[in-house]
């Protein structure tokens, strides 16, 4: 069985990658098995980058997910969210660079937008991705290996 989610709740999510890199997107929960997947893709396209919003259900998820981490709440709920992350330019913010634009640099960005909403309430995005990256390291072999994604809702980078 797999943990339930909070409503409204918005998880960081990190995906297995075969590269040993993870994709990254946000969920946003609207029951405790179900949501919205938000995040950046190129996977029809390597060469070009969109936004997609993307129906998420905790027992029927086709990818390889790592980890849910929980960084913030949507008082208002995933459209409001959407709404939001869906303007966020397809490349890498003055910033960020001089990485190339990704899916992790959209996230980076995204939490950006979401902290200045008040929606996640994050100390240091670096140190943020630092401790994502760390967690999901910690359970990524699990996960190769056949083992269960886990769900944090301790992140120290964030104020809950």
């Amino acid at each position: 069985m797999h943990p339930l989610l909070t409503p409204n709740a918005i998880y960081a999510a990190l995906y297995w990658r075969a590269d040993g890199k993870y994709h990254w997107a946000f969920i946003v929960a609207e029951s405790p098995v179900s949501g919205k997947k938000l995040h950046a893709t190129n996977l029809e396209d390597p060469a070009t980058w969109r936004y997609a919003s993307d129906e998420f259900d905790v027992s029927t998820e086709w990818k390889p997910l790592v980890i849910l981490a929980q960084i913030g709440v949507a008082p208002q709920g995933t459209s409001c969210v959407d709404c939001l992350l869906c303007t966020i330019p397809m490349a890498t913010p003055v910033c960020d660079s001089p990485h190339p634009f990704t899916c992790r640099i959209w996230f980076r960005e995204a939490v950006r937008v979401l902290n200045g909403q008040g929606m996640v309430t994050c100390r240091a995005i670096n140190a943020l991705e630092k401790e994502l990256t760390m967690l999901g390291d910690e359970n990524g072999n699990s996960v190769a290996l056949g083992r269960p994604w886990k769900l944090h809702t301790d992140v120290e980078s964030v104020v809950l």
